[in-house]
């Protein structure tokens, strides 16, 4: 995961030059340019969620000789179901140009930020009862914080799905 970081960082910014002279050279209106910007957005999004994965995939390699409390291990798993499902979907729907897919994903997000939140508490209480344990409570709140990144990563890309599909400016309307 850490060596493919690389490779998607160079992906990045390939589709990006080839966006920019899809830009400049070929003119696009209305859906076509649409459908181009979304994309160079989503280009962005996706590479960030690459430097998440491997940021998980390096706090991991920190803590793996040292016992994880189940009941974080078992809600950071729950929130890595919920965040690749959310990728996952919408990817999906930015190939089948499916809005209301994307706006499922839209809906899942918060299920990720209550998770997360419930992962800081817990870590908060676990630093409370055993201040020994901090490297466990700090690796596994960056594993949280990082998946969470990837719910709103994937909800900012779907939001972008919904203006390319239908010409609707989703973000930032509760």
């Amino acid at each position: 995961m850490i060596a493919k970081d690389k490779e998607v960082d160079q992906l990045e910014v390939k589709i990006e030059e080839d966006i920019l002279a899809l830009l400049a050279l070929q003119q696009p209106v209305a859906i076509d340019l649409r459908f181009i910007v979304g994309s160079l957005k989503m280009n962005n999004d996706l590479e960030r969620i690459g430097d998440h994965a491997a940021n998980i995939a390096k706090t991991l390699l920190e803590i793996k000789d040292v016992p994880i409390p189940a009941e974080l291990i078992k809600k950071l798993n729950e929130m890595k179901k919920i965040s690749c499902s959310m990728l996952h979907d919408v990817v999906s729907s930015f190939i089948h140009q499916d809005a209301d897919d994307a706006l499922d994903v839209c809906e899942k997000d918060s299920e990720v930020d209550n998770l997360y939140n419930e992962i800081l508490h817990d870590a908060k209480a676990l630093l409370k009862k055993d201040m020994t344990k901090i490297d466990q409570a700090f690796a596994m709140v960056r594993a949280a914080r990082s998946l969470e990144r990837v719910g709103d990563l994937s909800t900012n890309i779907a939001e972008d799905v919904v203006f390319m599909k239908d010409a609707k400016i989703i973000r930032h309307r509760g």
